[in-house]
């Protein structure tokens, strides 16, 4: 009858690790890759010596990407084949998951709730399905705890310490912050050398062809229990581990002072949490309302599974892992994050393993210590209900076990439904933009990419089709924002060649950061005309512009009515233009040497037509629009600030003439002051605009 059960339990294993995999490999390639997975594409065709090169300067380190390079050289360079690797990495944390669990805690029920868990866990299917390193990260750190937990039971023995610096090291040269993960192993095993009994149950595992007994016949020696005696074998283990990590930890702190993929500032800590509670419920694939409205209902499964662990003498061991595998590394990250504000949920994905492993421990009925300690014969298949409060399902205990459970389980598929069939939780869609436009692209046409740097991914669907990078970026650099002087060269020797009247499509991409106010559309209006298009791609702007005139393509800032306009001590407005489409272009400078007296400004005023009455009152607005900030202008150049026709003319714009009054307002945390000119006005009025409407 054991036999039968053991082989029902590898038989449970097994299901899990095929659910793995048949939910990771499920509409696999059905959605386009993005700008970071379209870089691994690029980077895995590199030689090894450019692929190096590129990731120092992209501070990323690059074990994930010869491991794709050497992938794609076998099985080619398809989304599914690059998203592949993932695929398998994912797949193969769920046994790892579960052996981890058993271990800790000698009972297979929890082992197999953890994989069961870690298969169906909405994060972690969603980055075993991107072509980036996140799965194999996290699988390399539960690889490193493994180890750990072995080496903290006084399982001396020199593979263990081998697998251990091997795993650590792979971790670090996937991500650098795995550096975080072992500092919360090594407090674990720390925590371990005065805690550890001398007696220990036989584990459910032992009988797996997977794995030997890991049950410790004696107690190590004083010399191996203290991890600050620098004979020790597990710290020389981990200053093997930092001097083989050294060539890149000196690459990585150099760049990190020369990173500016970020707009400096503080970091939110409220969201940044928020963001990591809603990325450990429901992944990506659910909004953030949806996952706040989860968070009690999940909070209170893991206090109740913390509390049902830390009530048992027997469980304090695997209560510590989780609580530091979960918090430290999250904890580090946020720290980092508010001196390097760059900061994204899924940097935390490595501290996910201990919240499962509270969950799956806590979560499944627990033995007491005697049964633990001295049933010597527990083997995989001895998993009889125990006699007593727990047996029935129908008592609370029972009741929080199976509830908390399919709680998890049913929020995990709503999380799974939304990432394979809701449109809502779509990739930038390059594989549909260039789809649309290679049948459509005229002899002609050129094709602008704003921003430059996503070239990775054009390049991947569209080799055939070169385009004209603004800025021409490698790596996103937020002080790279264009101008009227930058761009107007390029633009015209992209498209001379072409035809007296060329056109141009206008693929966006970031364009908030590096062309946060419309430049190059505003130059390209300047000189030719907007085509309407009825086609809208996820994540991605498609414009196409024609009958270009390029002599007119503007390269410095298009000023009809000239101006020298200084409110306060903050901001000169230098002059005001319309466009034929309508729209009203503001140019605004900072006061040179000057510090702003307020964190954001607003601009307000009225539109009036020839007779003077009033048409319309001026939006609310920062100057130069909501995504360029003027802290981020530079004292030397003009930023451009645009009110859409219908905004200032009104809901049908026409022709004719018109004036504007403008005010400036200081806004310091929601409390508005107005600023007055040199002269103590209190407004600046722009009159005799000509408006053509085209």
């Amino acid at each position: 009858m054991n036999v039968n059960r053991a082989d029902r339990q590898r038989l449970a294993l097994l299901a899990l690790i095929l659910l793995a995999f048949a939910l990771r490999v499920y509409r696999l390639d059905a959605q386009s890759l993005w700008y970071d997975e379209g870089v691994t594409a690029m980077l895995g065709r590199l030689s090894p010596a450019e692929m190096v090169r590129w990731t120092a300067a992209d501070i990323q380190p690059p074990l994930y990407y010869f491991l794709t390079a050497i992938w794609g050289r076998l099985a080619g360079w398809s989304e599914w084949s690059l998203r592949f690797v993932s695929v398998w990495w994912g797949v193969a944390l769920v046994p790892l998951m579960t052996i981890l669990t058993m271990h800790l805690t000698r009972r297979l029920n929890a082992g197999l709730v953890a994989g069961l868990i870690t298969a169906i866990h909405p994060l972690l299917v969603y980055y075993s399905q991107e072509a980036r390193m996140y799965a194999l990260l996290t699988a390399l750190g539960v690889i490193a705890g493994y180890c750990v937990v072995r080496l903290g039971e006084g399982r001396q023995r020199p593979a263990l310490y081998l697998a251990y610096i091997g795993a650590a090291v792979a971790a670090l040269y996937t991500h650098y912050f795995a550096l975080f993960l072992l500092a919360a192993l090594a407090i674990a095993y720390r925590l371990d050398q005065p805690s550890r009994p001398t007696k220990r149950a036989q584990s459910p595992i032992s009988s797996l062809p997977i794995s030997q007994s890991p049950i410790p016949k004696s107690p190590p020696s004083n010399l191996q229990s203290s991890i600050f005696n620098l004979q020790s074998p597990f710290i020389l283990a981990n200053l093997a581990i930092l001097l083989l990590f050294l060539p890149w930890l000196i690459v990585m702190l150099t760049q990190l002072n020369q990173d500016a993929s970020y707009w400096q500032g503080a970091l939110k800590l409220g969201e940044a949490l928020r963001k990591v509670a809603v990325s450990f419920i429901g992944g990506e694939t659910v909004t953030e309302r949806q996952g706040l409205w989860l968070l009690p209902l999940y909070g209170a499964i893991t206090l109740v599974t913390g509390w049902r662990l830390w009530r048992m003498r027997s469980e304090h061991r695997t209560l510590r892992y989780g609580l530091l595998w979960l918090l430290i590394p999250t904890a580090a990250v946020l720290l980092l994050a508010t001196f390097v504000p760059k900061f994204n949920a899924r940097y935390v994905m490595l501290a996910l393993p201990g919240l499962i492993l509270l969950w799956a421990a806590g979560g499944t009925k627990i033995e007491d210590q005697k049964t633990k300690i001295e049933d010597k014969k527990l083997k995989i298949g001895d998993l009889e209900p125990a006699a007593g409060a727990e047996s029935s399902i129908f008592n609370l205990q029972s009741l929080l076990r199976w509830g908390s459970l399919l709680v998890i389980t049913i929020c995990s598929l709503f999380a799974l439904t939304n990432w394979f069939a809701n449109p809502a939780f779509t990739k930038d869609d390059w594989r549909g933009v260039t789809e649309f436009l290679r049948p459509r692209l005229g002899e002609e046409e050129a094709i602008a990419l704003i921003s430059g740097h996503a070239w990775p991914v054009w390049d991947y669907y569209a080799p055939d089709l070169p385009a004209l990078r603004l800025p021409d970026l490698r790596i996103l650099d937020v002080n790279a924002v264009l101008d009227f002087s930058d761009t107007a060269a390029p633009l015209q020797a992209t498209l001379d060649p072409l035809s007296e009247r060329p056109g141009i499509w206008l693929i966006g991409w970031q364009e908030d950061v590096v062309d946060p106010t419309g430049v190059v559309p505003t130059q390209l209006t300047i000189a030719g005309k907007e085509k309407g298009l009825d086609t809208h791609y996820w994540g991605i702007t498609l414009r196409r512009f024609s009958q270009l005139k390029t002599p007119w393509i503007p390269a410095a800032p298009p000023i009809d009515h000239a101006l020298d306009a200084q409110f306060g001590n903050d901001l000169v407005l230098r002059g005001v233009s319309a466009i034929d489409n309508g729209d009203l272009l503001l140019f605004w400078q900072r006061v040179p040497g000057r510090n702003l007296t307020a964190s954001a400004f607003v601009i307000g005023g009225q539109a009036l037509d020839a007779s003077g009455a009033v048409i319309a009152e001026l939006p609310n607005l920062p100057p130069a629009g909501y995504h360029y900030p003027v802290h981020h202008w530079p004292d030397d150049r003009i930023a451009m600030g645009v009110i859409p026709a219908i905004q200032w003319l009104g809901p049908t714009p026409t022709p004719g003439t018109y004036s504007v009054t403008l005010r400036l307002y200081a806004d310091q945390d929601g409390q508005r002051t107005l600023l007055t000119t040199r002269t103590g006005g209190e407004s600046v009025t722009v009159a005799e605009i000509e408006v053509v409407i085209e």
